[in-house]
């Protein structure tokens, strides 16, 4: 029995006997029953905390990566496997792996920093990249969001730690959205603003109605230009909700006779100036 776990065969430069395999085997089958009580303890420990599910998703993933990396240097190590050889043989094409991997290990760090700064969390609205997005799920290199549209995309951890992006979430518990429109020159301005607050507010999922303002913002060439501002809770929904009042809005205005305008040009024509001479 000791002859045959001690026989052993080559792999490239590295001999293994079946007693190293096993060794390595029970070290990788002993570590992974000691994190699955180690993930027991630490989801109970911090559900009794205040940290939030994104990061204590983090906190897991991070936990056993640290765990798997260790693991396995003390299995191979357990194995009788010279790692000083593995990493002499294997400088060179770690260098240029490393070089070909950048971007990879840059959103692996930010990752990180999404985990420790606590910016962005399971659940968080964001605008990225001009898109409006809810987070479902941060991993070690990505993050996976729903748009508008119930696509999933999966996200780059550099772009949204390195990028501007805008919390819809964290911060205040409300957004303030904006809506223009132009009336025709001629229209009673005080009418308009009376429609345009009245079309605001009767919009339900408006809050803060008593802070819903109209700015006269403009004279431009074809029209005076108004916006509306007002609160919401559901960001998400803003492109909804901004739909429902212009709805309202085109509504009054055809009641009571506003006129929103198309662009015009005035243009004069010039007859030329003929000679007395010419004419005979």
């Amino acid at each position: 029995m000791q002859e045959f776990l001690d026989s052993s065969f080559s792999i490239g430069s590295f001999d293994l006997s079946l007693r190293a395999i096993l060794l390595f085997s029970s070290v990788i089958l002993a570590a992974q029953l000691l994190f699955w009580s180690m993930r027991i303890v630490m989801r109970k420990f911090m559900r009794n905390t205040n940290f939030a599910e994104g990061t204590r998703f983090m906190v897991m993933r991070l936990v056993r990566t640290v765990v798997y990396f260790f693991v396995v240097l003390i299995a191979l190590d357990t194995a009788g496997i010279d790692l000083t050889v593995f990493w002499a043989s294997s400088a060179a094409l770690l260098v240029g792996v490393g070089i070909g991997l950048q971007n990879f290990f840059n959103d692996v760090v930010s990752g990180f920093v999404l985990l420790f700064e606590g910016g962005v969390r399971v659940g968080d609205e964001l605008e990225v990249d001009g898109m409006m997005v809810r987070v479902e799920r941060i991993d070690l290199r990505s993050t996976r969001v729903i748009t508008r549209l119930g696509n999933l995309i999966v996200v780059p951890n550099g772009l949204i730690s390195g990028e501007k992006v805008r919390n819809f979430t964290q911060g205040e518990n409300a957004s303030l959205i904006q809506v223009e429109v132009g009336v025709a020159y001629g229209s009673d301005v005080e009418k308009v603003r009376s429609i345009l607050l009245d079309c605001a507010n009767a919009e339900d999922e408006v809050i803060r109605k008593e802070e819903t303002a109209i700015f006269f913002d403009d004279f431009s060439d074809s029209s005076l230009k108004f916006k509306v501002y007002f609160w919401i809770e559901k960001p998400f929904l803003r492109k909804l909700i901004s739909s429902n009042i212009r709805f309202k809005i085109e509504q009054e205005f055809r009641a009571n006779g506003i006129k929103i305008p198309f662009p015009q040009r005035d243009i004069h024509l010039i007859q030329p100036v003929v000679s007395a001479g010419a004419a005979s």
